[in-house]
């Protein structure tokens, strides 16, 4: 079934109401309908493969649903639409055991049935007012019918929670402990075929719809369910985390507050995280040493994250365990065993809560990330979009990275007002060129520029798309001068921008400015300890150090860099630079065999046309350097 043959009827309930509300054929009155629709799965599979096969099959099967299961059920069928069905029903009990039987009545005729030519329905119902002449029915109450059957999976039915109300409502009325023998038959009747205690699969958000729907499976999941349970949805771009004092594990009071600066110091980190949301230790110390369910600790503080552990003191020495929840489902997405001294914690820099917090702060990323390659759009909320997005940006797989659009792009569509997502679209469309994915600059340049724009239109003091804007313009454009600017103009606004000193960074080292590089380089260090894609601060960092001629440092940063993604190219490339200027020529050419495994059309010629500073004495001096390591000249 298409869009259009969906969307139809609420275009013609438009038009008609415009005409006083009359159609040929009727009056057109608004009225409670109860609405099933089913959808058959593949069908443009089904019709290219067994087309003359699925047909005859398809129509048996609608003289049974019109001359049989509708009747049963006192549904009346509204249209064939094809590859699906539409019908409307007194009640909605009614509409699910129509449903119900529609799907038993496939599973049979399947049986003895090669797979591939199974039918399998997809079912949504919604109860709802709309407009009717007597025959149709139109409106948005059969549009959303249509969009709930999207999230169904094959032999599944979703309802909206207007239809799951009355459902329950129906099941409580016969559900008492003095029911009579009747109303006992009538319960058995109204649930036979489905599962009573349908599953509430969250809000979920629709095609053409503004805000999230609630959705409810009714009946068993199929064996290829497309939604899981119930998700928290609400709208944060930074999920929320719980760190609770960590419990001591010896008996021994006068180690009693070292839990407590456990707790105190990573939550100090966190904090400066603008990627998450640290709930403070004073509401979290009533759950020291109760916190081995995350989800019912993360329901009472509203959290995502738990974040809990114990420890042992032994003459100063502390071997802290720390573990951290995802309360989704109460699984464990991190542990570990740390040693340190119990005077570490006193110091403002505490070695032993920043490797906590790194720790957790690079997991939050990953288990997003996961949750993005393993549960359904729809479900998935506005922060594991972004995160998720985020970490996958950066990720060496050319899948994983084009992947990354569509998630930014329904962040967009859901929260259109917000500039953020559309300033991390330009960053993309940036990698996506530095990356060797296009060679077309002009066209991600306009396409950057104009995410950048529109991020602007919205939060004008944005740094982010400030500082975007910059490196569309330094790497796309080549424009150094406005790149400068931009950036210049987002660490204005905002003095703590990490990605904002970075580019500014690196725009100082691509114009031969050495110190100014380096300085802000490191600036942006400092201000993101915790950042997931260090790796990509510190072989920016190496950049601006090539540009101070500080060699010796520009490798340290590089093979810092390597150690956390060994698939940068630019990384590899800035390490090559760096030895040569050394004199290390041996191990040069072995750090450009790895440039060249990772960008195997890469030349001299091609990098002098790549890097913004490709006709300036820092850019002539770098392709040098390459050219010296064995880069072929591409002539």
């Amino acid at each position: 079934m298409n869009d259009d043959a969906v969307e139809k009827p609420e275009g013609q309930a438009a038009r008609t109401e415009r005409s006083d509300m009359r159609i040929p054929g009727g009056e057109l009155v608004q009225r409670e309908v109860i609405v099933l629709l089913v959808d058959l799965v593949e069908s443009v599979r089904l019709m290219r493969e067994h087309e003359s096969y699925t047909i005859r099959r398809w129509t048996d099967f609608v003289r049974i649903v019109t001359t049989e299961i509708l009747p049963r059920h006192r549904g009346v069928l509204i249209k064939n639409l094809g590859d699906g069905l539409m019908a409307r029903f007194e009640a909605v009990p009614d509409a699910v055991h129509a449903a119900a039987e529609m799907h038993r009545t496939l599973a049979a005729q399947n049986a003895g049935i090669p797979e591939d030519r199974h039918l399998h329905l997809r079912a949504g119902i919604n109860a709802a007012m709309a407009w009717s002449d007597g025959t149709d029915i139109y409106g948005t109450a059969v549009n959303l019918a249509a969009r709930l059957a999207t999230l169904a999976g094959p032999d599944e039915t979703i309802a909206s929670a207007s239809a799951h109300e009355q459902l329950a409502a129906a099941l409580a009325a016969l559900a008492n402990p003095g029911e009579t023998i009747g109303n006992a038959a009538a319960r058995d009747e109204l649930t036979h075929g489905v599962d009573a205690s349908c599953e509430d699969l969250g809000d979920c958000f629709l095609k053409h719809f503004d805000k999230p729907v609630r959705a409810y499976r009714v009946g068993p999941p199929s064996r290829q369910p497309s939604l899981t349970g119930l998700r928290d949805y609400g709208t944060p771009m930074e999920p929320c985390i719980a760190v609770v004092p960590f419990e001591a594990r010896n008996i021994n009071r006068e180690h009693f507050d070292v839990g407590n600066l456990i707790a105190d110091s990573v939550i100090w980190r966190l904090s400066k995280s603008t990627s998450l949301k640290v709930i403070s230790r004073l509401s979290t110390s009533v759950f020291r040493g109760r916190a081995r369910n995350a989800r019912q600790v993360a329901s009472y503080l509203g959290a995502h994250y738990v974040l809990s552990g114990g420890y042992i003191v032994d003459a100063g020495r502390l071997l802290v365990t720390a573990e951290l929840a995802e309360a989704r489902n109460n699984e464990i997405v991190w542990s570990g065993q740390l040693c340190g001294e119990v005077g570490d914690l006193l110091k403002p820099e505490s070695e032993l809560a920043s490797r906590i917090a790194q720790a957790v702060h690079i997991s939050v990323f990953d288990a997003e990330v996961e949750h993005i390659l393993t549960q359904p759009l729809p479900t998935l909320e506005s922060y594991s979009l972004l995160l998720g997005s985020i970490r996958m940006m950066h990720r060496s797989s050319k899948d994983e990275f084009l992947q990354t659009r569509k998630l930014l792009e329904e962040l967009i569509n859901r929260h259109n007002r917000i500039a953020t997502p559309r300033a991390w679209l330009g960053n993309w469309f940036i990698l996506r060129v530095t990356r060797g994915w296009s060679e077309d600059r002009t066209r991600e340049a306009a396409e950057a520029l104009g995410t950048t724009h529109a991020a602007l239109d919205r939060d004008p003091s944005n740094a982010l798309a400030l500082a975007t804007e910059g490196f569309v313009y330094c790497h796309l454009l080549k424009d150094l001068d406005t790149a400068r600017k931009r950036c210049d103009q987002a660490v204005d606004v905002n003095p703590s921008h990490a990605l904002g000193w970075l580019y500014r960074g690196t725009i100082h080292a691509f114009m031969g400015e050495g110190d100014a590089a380096v300085d802000a380089t490191q600036r942006a260090m400092e201000l993101s300890p915790l950042d997931p894609q260090r790796y990509y601060f510190e072989s920016l960092g190496a950049t601006a150090r090539l540009s101070a001629h500080q060699y010796v440092n520009a490798e340290r940063l590089a093979r810092s860099s390597l150690a956390l993604n060994r698939m940068h190219s630019s990384t590899w490339r800035a390490l090559t630079i760096a030895l040569v200027c050394q004199g290390r020529m041996d191990e040069a050419r072995g750090a450009l065999r790895n440039v060249l495994q990772l960008e195997p059309e890469l030349t001299v010629e091609k990098y002098v046309a790549r890097m913004p500073n490709g006709q300036l004495d820092t850019g002539r001096h770098w392709a040098h350097c390459l050219a010296e390591a064995g880069l072929p000249s591409g002539r």
